[in-house]
């Protein structure tokens, strides 16, 4: 693969997403999105940076625990069986969970 062609398509890829992504927020949301306020824009991209610090840090934190499972299956300290059911649940697609209700809510 030539830096041209990883270019091509992860910009592809992006353009296709972002489409999809923008036409199914409209229709979600039944707005006409170029009509906001800049004052709109501007909160609604803080929140979106926010959200971003929290995703990245727990992605680090995914990412750390692959390693040391990797170091752990080098060295034998876990098994293949445990190590794949780990890693299944660390790559999963699954949303957060929801907080659960206690007695004192």
């Amino acid at each position: 693969m030539t830096p041209q062609e990883d270019a091509e398509e992860i910009w592809s890829d992006a353009s296709i997403s972002g489409i999809e992504k923008y036409i199914a927020g409209s229709q979600e949301h039944r707005t006409q999105f170029w009509t906001a306020g800049a004052g709109w824009y501007a909160k609604n991209l803080k929140d979106e940076q926010l959200d971003l610090i929290s995703y990245l840090y727990h992605l680090n934190k995914r990412i750390s625990i692959c390693k040391s499972l990797a170091r752990m299956m080098e060295d034998e300290e876990v098994s293949l069986r445990d190590a794949a059911k780990l890693l299944k649940t660390l790559m999963s697609d699954n949303p957060p969970k929801k907080l659960s209700r206690t007695s004192n809510d």
